[in-house]
């Protein structure tokens, strides 16, 4: 072999791509060690057999008419030529190839050479990122729903604000202690829309959000207080029990407010219609190193046909409910490390529970 030929050899030999040769019939001349790599098979296991049997069907039982209509009228229809195809390895299975094919002659013989790159990782890459994209769109359709069902808290509590002031304006007689008071509670809710806005945001941009010491009483005690005009609007009387001694907490308060108030509108609705309406929210410390959150009604109890999906999103009993009030409520509980759950009370109603671990920090 002569110096140029073994010059030639060594490149070709160290290719990262698999390079091989056919001649005009078809017969593979060589085959380098990245093809030997890619393929599963050594040289003299395919070299002077035909390259179709590195393809697998169609392309294997067509190859030989496309190689010869190449040759008769020049018209390149050789299979893989510019092109995404797929090898076949010496197992059977396929993968995934970016195949270039030139033509030389030598000596007044046709010998072509096909460039071979394996396109495996790049799928899987694409595959990747196409998950990515479809799960970051099923995020933000969540998280879309889950921000229309939060902003209706709010925006319901500034309603009901808004019609007790109406009838005091239409008594002509507002006292100004009853005028500031329901600014303030209009006011406070319009800053909770910024806060529910502003944790979504946070989460969309940074993939997580913030959780500080709090104590829960106090949490509680707040939310209890963003509906308490929705209470009175629908006739619920209303007991707050905040026994916990130790409720320290680490939670997004904006988080567990929302929880809290979706608890509670969701025991005053259930109790729409029922002589007795009432509801208690209560806490208390529990064995574990918890806390316990207790929202009471005395509506009709839960159907058997809601139990078993009633944490599943889009499942509601109410005309104009999204269904998804519970399932954010589960899922934000058990971010924080928690549990919630439904049961019956006792005396009538149901008990919608959650518990959260209490930090000594």
């Amino acid at each position: 072999m002569s110096k140029d030929a073994a010059f030639l050899a060594a490149v070709v030999n160290g290719a990262l791509d698999g390079i091989v040769s056919i001649d005009e019939s078809g017969r593979i001349l060589s085959f380098n060690q990245a093809a030997s790599k890619l393929f599963g098979c050594a040289p003299e296991e395919v070299i002077g057999q035909s390259v179709a049997v590195l393809m697998p069907e169609p392309y294997r039982r067509e190859h030989a008419t496309y190689l010869r209509n190449y040759l008769t009228t020049g018209e390149a229809k050789i299979i893989g030529i510019g092109r995404q195809v797929e090898g076949r390895r010496k197992d059977g299975s396929l993968f995934p190839i970016d195949l270039g094919v030139a033509e030389i002659q030598v000596d007044g013989r046709r010998f072509f050479i096909g460039f071979i790159h394996d396109l495996s990782e790049r799928r899987r890459f694409e595959a990747h990122l196409r998950e990515l994209h479809a799960d970051r769109l099923d995020l933000m359709e969540h998280m879309t729903v889950g921000l229309a069902h939060e902003l209706k808290q709010p925006l319901a509590v500034i309603t009901a604000y808004l019609n007790i002031l109406s009838r005091r304006l239409k008594e002509q007689h507002v006292p100004a202690d009853i005028g500031d008071e329901v600014i303030t509670k209009i006011t406070e809710q319009v800053f909770r829309v910024s806060d529910i806005v502003d944790n979504v945001r946070q989460f969309m941009t940074h993939g997580a959000i913030d959780k500080t010491p709090q104590h829960l009483n106090d949490v509680v005690r707040t939310a209890c207080e963003f509906t308490d005009a929705i209470a009175k609007e629908a006739g619920v009387a209303t007991t707050v029990r905040l026994d916990a001694r130790d409720d320290l907490v680490v939670i997004n308060k904006v988080q567990i407010q929302q929880v809290v108030v979706n608890l509670k509108r969701n025991a005053i609705e259930a109790m729409h219609g029922c002589q007795q309406r009432e509801m208690i929210v209560a806490t208390r410390s529990i064995e574990g190193n918890m806390i316990r959150v207790d929202v009471v009604d005395t509506g009709c109890g839960l159907a058997e046909a809601v139990r078993s999906r009633l944490f599943k999103p889009f499942t509601t009993t109410k005309p104009q409910g999204l269904g998804v009030g519970l399932s954010i409520s589960r899922s934000i509980i058990e971010d924080h490390n928690g549990k919630l759950w439904a049961e019956d009370s006792p005396s009538g109603g149901t008990i919608f529970s959650f518990v959260l671990p209490v930090t000594r920090a």
